[in-house]
């Protein structure tokens, strides 16, 4: 529970300190004014029906409608009392405080002494800017730093309209709570939660940060849980503060069909940078297949690494490193740690400078599925790039270069060495008639030297006859580009047809199978590529050959914000390496299949995508992506489907498959959902679930359920459960199943 409430009985006794000062300061008149010494720099505001000062007495009395305003605190009581002779401050009737958070004090009366030190609330009632309450039949406050709140009740939930002295949904009774302001911490004793007004849960004793505490050391809150895997499971963090700028979380997960994995996380914030270190280890047994056979190893060594950090060292270097490993394939996704395909980790230099660019990067990669060979996946140490782009000479045109150099290899399989140096200059042309050119000229050299590099396939772990040895080639490229953007307008219809054309013509040589090819893998023509004038995605294939690419965009925009844009282009393919790009790619053939793009957003409640790629000569789509959102908050519909045909240079293989969600308010406190994705090509449907939630301004319960429909060794098929109960201000408690 939030210790804001208790905190605010301290500010709302200190706020007569702050009121009786602004008075003061608002109403001296001389040196005589018994409260002179409680004057205040902040500017102040006192109203009030009449103001006396008593004399003989030593008595100061503000009465009728009486409000003393300091920054945004704001004091409201029928009379306010000071006595000299006491030293004694007392508010009356009707008394209120507003903070400037905008929480408020009610009370009966108020009372402070010993230099406001001291004092006390009766009949104390709060309004939490957050809309919760706070009662407690009396209040104390001691040596200026302890608050004590005798009978006290919390509830962040609505009174009921018609019956308002009716028990809230849930609420917090404690016999004291204790606010220390110098420890910054609220105690409560004998407190109990109450459901309805009915009782359900006591505790004896229990502690917390006060709101002026940011971080401070202590346990969360637990989960709970079960899968067939790990059994009966329980979590059960502690937080540990190091420092105000680093901390660490330590999560020990108890199961019953395993040992504990501790879980660490450790949080670093440096002036110029920040460091997360996370991890996890543990001594379990372990199922796997061997030579289509299952077993168990007992005893393994388990564990994960998952940490991260960046780090400037001046406004134009900086550095970093993500380290991403787990001891093996399935460890990640059996203890729900994440389930990425590939773990990619990355130690990286950069340098932004201009127009320039500069990195060093390296890699490291290993697979998480069953079919992952990682003895196979490539160790990248380093690859090294350059980007320069000169300055605008006197027509227009600029100069680039781009060098690159890369060093890669495997524990089982090639090796490659890399040199690539990329020399160009481009000319941008807007003619008079608004018609727009651009012409590129580049010429680029790349240097290999690779081990076992397969002559028939693209292996990386060859069997057969191999090549070790130098390769390169030196590659030429002439690219011309024109648009011609017409637009006219229909009252508050705008429109733009755009017919553009691209002429790229280079050598017919330049790919060999001496060069493997590492970073061009699964290469095909779409609509964000197609007037590019190299269509791979790296640098050890080129885009040979003479070819035009031709098409036309036409956009329409409405003055309310609607825009529509659709795109169609092919290309054509005059000479060059035909099967460069392999089977699947749409450019195996002289003329491409044909592409383009349909994006639909007439409002903001509706938002259509197709990509699509046909062939050219049957029209048999290839490539399909369609994604369409639909709705409003009470109602909102999602569903992508995608089709792709093989791509010889891709392992991927054919896919098809549907992905939707839809989710619906029903009611003013009630949601729920559904989310499905059926692989099609394969007639399973991966996962199917939906849930039901219901969630007022104290209160959230929800219920889910799902279906997984994946095998990957100890990550089997199954059904789970889950439902969270979760309490304004106190937390929520998961237990999946």
């Amino acid at each position: 529970m939030k210790g804001g409430w208790a905190a605010l009985l301290g500010v709302a006794l200190a706020m007569v300190v702050a009121s009786t000062a602004a008075w003061s300061a608002s109403t001296a008149q001389d040196e005589q004014n018994p409260l002179e010494k409680l004057k205040s720099n902040a500017p102040v505001l006192l109203t009030a029906d009449e103001v006396t000062y008593d004399q003989e007495n030593g008595l100061v009395v503000a009465t009728g409608h009486v409000e003393i305003s300091q920054n945004d605190k704001v004091l409201l009581a029928d009379r306010v009392t000071y006595s000299e002779r006491t030293q004694v401050v007392t508010a009356d009737g009707n008394v209120s405080i507003m903070d400037e958070e905008g929480n408020v004090v009610f009370a009966d009366h108020m009372e402070l002494e010993h230099d406001l030190k001291e004092g006390a609330i009766s009949d104390m009632k709060m309004l939490l800017s957050d809309r919760s309450r706070v009662a407690a039949a009396s209040g104390q406050r001691y040596a200026g730093n302890y608050t004590v709140m005798n009978r006290a009740v919390y509830s962040p939930c609505e009174l009921c309209a018609s019956d308002p002295t009716r028990a809230p949904l849930w609420q917090i009774k404690a016999v004291k709570v204790i606010h220390d302001q110098e420890a910054k911490r609220i105690e409560y004793e004998d407190a109990w939660m109450e459901i309805y007004g009915v009782p359900v849960f006591y505790t004896p004793y229990f502690s917390h940060p006060d709101p002026t505490v940011k971080r401070q050391s202590g346990f969360l809150s637990p989960s709970f849980g079960y899968n067939n895997n790990l059994g009966f499971q329980t979590k059960i963090p502690y937080f540990w503060v190091l420092g105000p700028d680093q901390d660490m979380t330590i999560s020990p997960l108890i199961t019953t069909q395993q040992s504990v994995l501790p879980q660490i996380e450790y949080r670093y914030r440096l002036p110029d940078g920040y460091l997360q270190l996370a991890g996890s280890a543990t001594i379990a047994d372990r199922e796997r297949t061997h030579n289509g056979q299952s077993q168990t190893l007992e005893n393994q060594f388990r564990g994960n690494i998952d940490s991260y950090g960046r780090f400037d060292l001046n406004d134009d270097w900086r550095w970093g490193f993500d380290a991403r490993r787990e001891t093996d394939k399935t460890f990640m996704r059996l203890y729900h740690l994440g389930d990425d395909r590939t773990l990619t980790s990355r130690l990286f230099a950069e340098n932004f400078d201009a127009r320039n660019y500069f990195s060093v990067n390296n890699y490291a990669f290993q697979g998480t599925l069953q079919e992952d060979n990682n003895d196979e996946a490539p160790l990248v140490t380093p690859v090294i790039d350059y980007n320069f782009v000169s300055e605008p000479t006197d027509y227009g045109g600029y100069y680039k270069a781009d060098f690159n150099t890369m060093v890669l290899d495997r524990i089982d399989g090639r090796d490659s060495r890399r040199v690539s140096l990329n020399v160009g200059w481009s000319l941008p042309y807007t003619a008079p008639a608004g018609d727009i050119y651009k012409l590129d000229l580049t010429l680029r050299g790349d240097g290999y030297w690779v081990d076992d590099v397969s002559l028939d396939s693209n292996d990386p772990n060859p069997t057969g006859q191999t090549f070790s040895g130098l390769a390169g080639r030196i590659f030429p490229q002439f690219a011309f580009e024109w648009h011609y953007p017409f637009a006219s307008d229909y009252g508050s219809f705008h429109q733009v047809l755009e017919p553009i054309v691209g002429v790229y013509a280079s050598t017919d040589a330049g790919n060999t199978d001496k060069i493997p090819n590492e970073d061009s893998i699964g290469t095909e023509i779409d609509d964000t590529n197609l007037f590019n004038a190299d269509r791979f995605t790296g640098l050890d294939r080129v885009d040979n050959g003479q070819r035009v690419d031709y098409g036309v965009r036409w956009s329409g925009y409405g003055d309310r914000g609607g825009s529509t844009t659709i795109l169609l282009g092919q290309s054509f393919r005059l000479g060059g390496d035909e099967g460069v790009f392999g089977d699947g790619s749409g450019l195996q053939q002289d003329l491409s299949d044909i592409v383009g793009r349909v994006d639909v957003q007439p409002a903001n409640w509706l938002d259509l995508l197709y990509r699509f790629r046909f062939d050219a000569n049957t029209f048999h789509p290839r490539h399909n992506e369609v994604g369409v959102r639909v709705g409003v908050p009470e109602l909102n519909l999602s569903v992508s489907y995608a089709q792709i045909d093989n791509i010889e240079s891709s392992d991927l293989g054919k896919r098809e498959e549907v992905y939707g969600t839809v989710s619906a308010k029903v009611a003013d406190y009630w949601s729920l959902y559904f989310r499905a994705r059926n692989d099609i090509e394969n007639g399973v449907m991966r996962y199917v679930g939906g849930g039901i939630t219901y969630e007022d301004e104290c209160i959230l319960l929800k219920a889910a359920v799902t279906h997984s429909n994946v095998d990957d060794e100890e990550v089997n098929s199954g059904t789970s459960f889950l439902f969270t109960v979760g309490f304004k201000n106190l937390g929520a408690v998961e237990v999946p199943f």
